[in-house]
């Protein structure tokens, strides 16, 4: 690597830093100054996990809710601020007439081109690690409303919950739905046959997820089978026996994708590819599904070619109006970034 590539490199990555920097902090700023009464709240409510000190707390809360915010904002606005990095380091060389005298050594524009592609590319590659690796950890606490930081019990809330299964015919509900502890309360399924007709019905007090198994593990599980009217008239006591499990492929990433869609597109690949094998996922949201996954790396195709149409704004032989190149380069990058993600959200069907 050249000096003249180290150089511009340099440049770049330090004004994308300082681009996200400021980004990142304006959004966080005005996002809190319009709910800052549900962070206090929060921080009353769990001063007693950080020492009694309300205003601990609060800041606590601040973090632990924007935190996973920023890297979610990173990942959606990153090829913007990738291009207006791009747009900052151009406009600096030039300004120093730094640009003039490496063109004026011989240097031709596509020389000068190549490392702000090659390091913009790299940039615009880094939100796939974070949308496999750090969004899945995090979707619990993304999907959260602020109105649930005040709640006791940290985390995704836990909410009534009823859900028909679309695998087969069984029909599934429950009182409770914690995500994060994989548990539902008071459980009550209803299994049917191809017709619809009512075969036995199961409840259960709690039941736990077992990946294992691929099954809800009943507490005090009790299946009860019907009984026909002859038998009703005989006084005839219905049958109940215990179960201790039912296999489903409800499972609650299944329960979450189906209810949030947000959730769903917050889910790693391979978390995405078991959920359109899932027999509990209809076709339509298996279409999601795969809408999905393929948007993930058309998103990184749309950043490069977004910074690939601004570039010639700015890089230029000669000088010229750098606030118009800007704001044309602005209008066209904007546009083009904004009408990639609504093809690439357009898709057949839903998860709710």
């Amino acid at each position: 690597m050249k000096t003249l590539d180290r150089y511009i490199i340099k440049q770049f990555l330090t004004n994308f830093v300082m681009l996200f920097v400021v980004v990142m902090l304006l959004f966080v700023v005005v996002d809190f100054i319009v709910d800052v009464d549900e962070f206090v709240q929060a921080g009353e409510v769990h001063k007693d996990s950080w020492y009694g000190i309300a205003m601990l707390a609060t800041v606590g809360t601040i973090a632990d809710y924007y935190v996973p915010v920023i890297m979610l904002v990173y990942v959606c606005f990153n090829g913007l601020i990738v291009v207006g990095a791009m747009g900052f380091t151009i406009v600096g060389l030039q300004r120093h007439r730094e640009l003039t005298a490496v063109i004026a050594s011989g240097v031709s524009l596509h020389r000068i081109a190549a490392p702000v592609l090659i390091c913009g590319l790299v940039l615009s590659a880094l939100p796939l690690p974070v949308q496999e690796f750090v969004l899945p950890d995090l979707a619990p606490k993304l999907v959260r409303a602020k109105s649930e930081l005040k709640e006791p019990k940290k985390g995704l809330e836990s909410k009534e919950v009823y859900f028909a299964q679309a695998g087969d015919h069984d029909l599934l509900s429950a009182a409770r739905f914690d995500a994060e502890a994989g548990e539902l309360s008071g459980v009550h399924i209803i299994r049917r046959d191809e017709t619809g007709t009512k075969q036995s019905e199961i409840k259960a007090r709690k039941a736990w997820w077992n990946d294992e198994s691929g099954a809800w593990m009943l507490e005090e599980g009790l299946e009860e089978q019907p009984i026909t009217k002859a038998e009703a008239m005989q006084a005839t006591s219905r049958s109940v026996m215990r179960v201790s499990s039912y296999s489903t492929g409800l499972s609650p990433t299944v329960l979450l994708a189906r209810r949030n869609a947000l959730f769903a597109s917050l889910l790693s690949i391979r978390t995405l590819e078991g959920l359109s094998d899932n027999q509990a996922v209809g076709p339509a949201q298996r279409d999601k599904v795969s809408q999905i996954i393929s948007s993930r790396f058309s998103l990184m195709v749309l950043n490069v070619l977004v910074l690939v149409m601004g570039l010639p704004f700015f890089l230029k032989r000669l000088p010229g109006d750098t606030l118009m190149s800007a704001l044309k380069a602005a209008g066209l990058c904007i546009g083009a970034w904004g009408g990639g993600l609504m093809m690439l959200q357009m898709s057949p069907g839903a998860l709710t």
